[in-house]
């Protein structure tokens, strides 16, 4: 079975249902207990979780002044946080979350600096945060919608721009100097981008195989790079004969 494979022209915008505001973060997340109470419902719904002294399932409660929830039975303590990035952090719970919907919401990516401005912490704890989101960001999924766009970009200044020293031994071409990147997105769903070493069949399509399922439609732009698509098997993993 062969992915099914378009190719047109398609024009990208975030669907209206899954676009999230400022002002929607703001109410969904007024402060550090809404914050917590959203962490506890994703790791522990309605408060059911396993308490390790009773050996069951339990009711946990919310204690007050403290970020953790106690089993209505025995009184034994859990965390939400635990096992998490939020784990033993100083950082306000509620500045996690404004870095988490900075980092997912801007389309050309944001840096540890600007987290700093807009959270007021320090560079050294923008940096930590940072580094940890982006981690848990990069995470490896695979796409299963019904609808894949597949395209490469090449990310990089103009070489006019660049110092002497760094236009040295440059042929010339815009694109040599630059770092070809493949991303891939479900429509109305997530994306997955890759940098890579170039654009050739021989790169990406093993890319496409290992990410995307064999029922999906694959839509791309009429780069040459694609024009073997639609011969790819169901199951192969390796494509190097079609660069």
């Amino acid at each position: 079975m062969k992915n099914h494979y378009h190719r047109e022209r398609v024009k990208r915008s975030i669907p209206k249902h899954l676009r999230y505001t400022i002002n929607q973060f703001n109410e969904q997340f007024p402060d550090e207990i809404s914050c917590l109470e959203w962490l506890k419902e994703q790791r522990f719904p309605d408060g059911i979780g396993y308490c390790e002294k009773c050996g069951v399932e339990r009711k946990h409660h919310r204690v007050t002044g403290r970020p953790a929830y106690a089993c209505d039975h025995c009184g034994s303590m859990i965390s939400p946080m635990a096992g998490t990035i939020f784990h033993k952090s100083p950082t306000p719970l509620r500045l996690w979350f404004y870095a988490m919907y900075l980092m997912s919401a801007t389309r050309c990516g944001i840096s540890a600096k600007q987290i700093q401005r807009e959270t007021g912490v320090t560079y050294k704890t923008a940096w930590r945060m940072f580094k940890q989101i982006r981690t848990l960001m990069s995470e490896d999924v695979s796409l299963e919608g019904e609808a894949v766009e597949c395209d490469e970009t090449y990310v990089g200044g103009k070489e006019k721009n660049k110092r002497i020293g760094k236009r040295q031994g440059i042929s010339g071409r815009s694109m040599d100097s630059k770092t070809p990147v493949f991303g891939m997105v479900e429509r109305g769903g997530r994306v997955i981008a890759r940098v890579t070493p170039d654009a050739k069949a021989s790169t990406v399509f093993p890319i496409i195989a290992e990410r995307i399922l064999p029922a999906s439609t694959v839509y791309t732009d009429f780069y040459a790079t694609y024009d073997h698509l639609g011969e790819m098997p169901r199951g192969c993993v390796m494509y190097k004969s079609l660069a």
